[in-house]
């Protein structure tokens, strides 16, 4: 994506886990726009905040809080967990061409 040089940079980038969830998508509302008008100048985000319900939410960038240790934690547990999927999945590929 390029962003042209009279936008600020975004702080958080597409696909970053923050703490209310990942980032999904970015938006910039330059000044004097009906969007800057409705959400505010500067960049939003949208946040899938629960993945098995899909449910999103949008957030100013001030609204948009780091990872904490304890997503961070939660993070590596999903990908614990797809790996096992994974290895499972690769196993049954594996067995149906013996």
């Amino acid at each position: 994506m390029k962003i042209p040089n009279s936008w600020e940079l975004p702080k958080y980038h597409f696909g970053q886990r923050v703490k209310q969830g990942e980032i999904t998508g970015l938006e910039y509302h330059p000044p004097g726009t009906q969007r800057a008008y409705e959400l505010g100048e500067g960049w939003s985000y949208t946040v899938l905040v629960d993945e098995y319900s899909d449910y999103i939410e949008i957030y100013k960038e001030r609204q948009i809080e780091v990872a904490t240790q304890e997503s961070r934690k939660e993070v590596q547990e999903l990908i614990d967990q797809h790996l096992i999927r994974i290895a499972a999945l690769t196993e049954q590929l594996n067995e149906g061409q013996e």
